[in-house]
């Protein structure tokens, strides 16, 4: 395609409209702050580091690695139960939907859950039951993709 040919003004909403495949989504770093607060509370308060979804989402401007990595294992934390992994999974899939993701390669750590005593089961029921209704109901086909950290 030449894009050099398609007007400014056009080339937003084409791209916006394109056909997409995520090839590559660690689902857990897609946690939105509202999400994170709304399964703390749901999981019997879950302490946060942070006080309010806007200092969550203020925390959201990364510096480093690490600065992400907190924010990630913060939300990481409020994932307890298959329902929070639906969640978690299915927010993406909807987001997704919105940019016309067709199909996403989902990487998720199986190790961050198990070292807090949740199942795999947990991991994989929510998982998996938010990837057939994203099929079902928004046409995202899926497949998932264990990520193995190496620390």
């Amino acid at each position: 395609m030449n894009f050099s040919a398609i007007s400014q003004e056009k080339l937003p909403k084409l791209l916006r409209e394109m056909p997409k495949t995520e090839l590559h989504i660690h689902i857990e770093g897609s946690l939105e702050p509202e999400l994170i607060f709304s399964l703390a509370k749901r999981n019997g308060g879950v302490h946060l580091n942070y006080a309010s979804v806007d200092e969550l989402r203020h925390a959201y401007a990364f510096h480093d690695l690490q600065s992400f990595l907190d924010i990630y294992y913060a939300g990481a934390a409020v994932l307890q139960t298959p329902r929070d992994f639906f969640d978690m999974a299915w927010a993406y899939f909807v987001h997704a939907k919105e940019d016309n993701v067709v199909h996403a390669e989902i990487f998720f750590d199986p190790q961050t859950p198990t070292r807090r005593n949740i199942s795999m089961h947990a991991v994989l029921t929510g998982l998996h039951d938010a990837c057939v209704q994203a099929k079902e109901q928004l046409g995202i086909s899926s497949s998932l993709i264990l990520c193995f950290l190496r620390h």
